[in-house]
């Protein structure tokens, strides 16, 4: 055997030991978040254990999570977030992030939302997109896109951003977390054909009858059916495949705001309007 055919064969065993170590530690980082998640504990903050990690790692964070929660907890749908510059921005990432809804965080009884059941509530105003069919294949335009929805809602999310490190959030941080998905409230469904124009739908969220958000629908990724194409093709790069009667929402409409006690109402024009009551 000769000295270069050894050292290449070193070097091979080199990166799949590395490769090993590196999906190991993925996985018990979705331990930890699994363990928090369960014990009603603050998510941990990743970047503070691994400050190096890169965006594709934390995703495959984020679906061995996901994974972990699959075994008691059936998923709802999907969630684009940060889809504004401006999002993006202040966690430090390029581009809109992804993560699974939950079941048991679809919300039912709007006046029994609390903010004790969260390190940190947020409020999103979101649209949201119920899919008529199965996608198990990238989409390429968005009339194919238009005929893989059923219907359109308006949305409440309730993502909770209580991280348990000091230091600030980054992009890693809420990717490995599954986006902070919690809780969410679904408007009266809409048939496609009964709007104009999405992207010039507004919404207007009030708190105890005073204006507190207020946004409209090219807010996500500047239009809609492109933040709702890109939602789809990256759910189907990390693996995912789609269902009928899956819900998918497209990021904020206006701004993330701290949930606070009180009565909301969002006006979501022709898509209706959401009440729901947050207590302590």
């Amino acid at each position: 055997m000769t000295r270069q055919l050894v050292l290449k064969q070193v070097i091979v065993l080199f990166y799949l030991l590395l490769n090993l170590t590196s999906a190991t530690a993925n996985e018990n980082f979705a331990q930890k978040l699994h363990e928090a998640y369960l014990n009603d504990q603050p998510t941990p903050q990743i970047s503070q254990l691994a400050p190096n990690l890169s965006e594709q790692e934390a995703y495959q964070i984020q679906k061995n999570y996901v994974s972990l929660r699959q075994s008691q907890e059936t998923i709802a749908g999907f969630k684009a977030g940060l889809t504004s510059t401006a999002g993006q921005a202040k966690f430090s990432v390029t581009q809109a992030l992804s993560g699974a809804l939950f079941s048991s965080g679809h919300v039912t009884d709007a006046n029994a939302i609390r903010l004790s059941d969260a390190g940190k509530l947020m409020i999103e105003t979101e649209i949201g997109f119920i899919l008529s069919k199965d996608i198990e294949q990238p989409i390429t335009s968005i009339s194919s896109l238009k005929s893989h929805i059923a219907y359109v809602v308006g949305v409440i999310e309730l993502p909770d951003i209580g991280f348990s490190g000091p230091s600030k959030i980054q992009g890693i941080d809420l990717i490995a977390a599954n986006v902070a998905s919690h809780q969410f409230i679904l408007g009266p469904s809409t048939n496609l054909n009964d709007i104009d124009d999405l992207n010039q739908l507004t919404v207007q969220l009030t708190h105890n009858a005073k204006q507190v958000n207020g946004g409209q629908g090219s807010d996500a990724l500047n239009d809609q059916w492109q933040a709702l194409l890109w939602l789809i093709n990256q759910l189907l790069s990390q693996g995912y495949q789609l269902s009928a009667g899956e819900l998918l929402i497209t990021g904020a409409l206006g701004k993330m705001i701290p949930a606070a006690e009180g009565q909301y109402q969002a006006d979501f024009g022709r898509l209706g309007k959401i009440d729901f009551k947050i207590s302590r």
